[in-house]
């Protein structure tokens, strides 16, 4: 009987530690839904914000952002670096020839994100969307600047950053093509993009791309669908009514 009340007894806490457990793994898990969604939440906001800022300030930011964010990264790596020529002293020059201090690299790839960062904000601004040659320019600028950064003071520095830049919007194009045949139709926005320049409404731009308001949607606007991509009250006026007057859309 002792020995069957201690299994019992054995048994007993066995479950009563698997049950804490399991409410302990729950507890995480409902904290790091929440927290996943207060990071969503404050993107969506800090998008929405940038949307709203006229040309200047999206890049100013955009680019700020990307660079303090490269800064970090190259702060860290440059830190891994560190370590790893101390813990393997024999590898200790390969490390060191593979990656510089952590100022130094977080001055590379400070650079190098805040240019692609940049020269992707501006063609989309012109283009209308994020294309090949978006990708293009954009993998040519970082590619120039990463040799511009890493060779600086050495001869030829110039053509090198030239060529490495080509290399790099040659590998940009390809991977854009690649990516397009797993993605869904790319969609228009040149015509949205010049009614709302047209208007001078350029700042809602973002708003149409987020709530997918595309060139083919353009005849079918109405005050509810450009109220839930949160277009103010004044604007929706001046787009239905240029909707209505145009005679293209009429025909569409």
């Amino acid at each position: 009987m002792d020995g069957q009340g201690g299994e019992a007894a054995v048994v007993r806490i066995l479950e009563d530690t698997s049950n804490q457990m399991i409410n302990q793994l729950q507890i995480i898990s409902r904290k790091l839904t929440e927290f996943e969604k207060k990071l969503k939440e404050l993107k969506n906001g800090y998008d929405s914000w940038v949307a709203k800022q006229c040309f200047p300030v999206e890049v100013a930011v955009v680019t700020t952002s990307y660079a303090m964010g490269g800064a970090a990264y190259g702060v860290l790596f440059g830190t891994v670096g560190q370590v790893a020529s101390h813990v393997f002293p024999k590898h200790s020059p390969a490390i060191k020839g593979f990656c510089s201090s952590p100022m130094e690299e977080a001055r590379v790839h400070a650079a190098l994100q805040a240019t692609c960062a940049s020269v992707t904000c501006i063609m989309k601004r012109i283009r209308g969307k994020e294309d090949i040659q978006t990708r293009m320019a954009a993998g040519f600028g970082a590619g120039a600047m990463f040799r511009l950064m890493t060779r600086m003071g050495r001869p030829y520095v110039a053509a090198d950053a030239v060529i490495l830049g080509v290399v790099c919007a040659l590998n940009a194009g390809t991977m854009h093509q690649l990516d397009q045949r797993h993605a869904q139709p790319e969609v228009e926005y040149t015509r949205t993009r010049r009614m709302l320049s047209n208007l001078g409404l350029q700042n809602y731009e973002k708003n149409f791309e987020k709530g997918l308001l595309t060139d083919i949607t353009m005849p079918l606007l109405t005050e509810s669908s450009l109220k839930d991509v949160g277009v103010p009250p004044g604007p929706r006026l001046l787009i239905l009514d240029h909707t209505e007057r145009d005679p293209e859309l009429q025909k569409m």
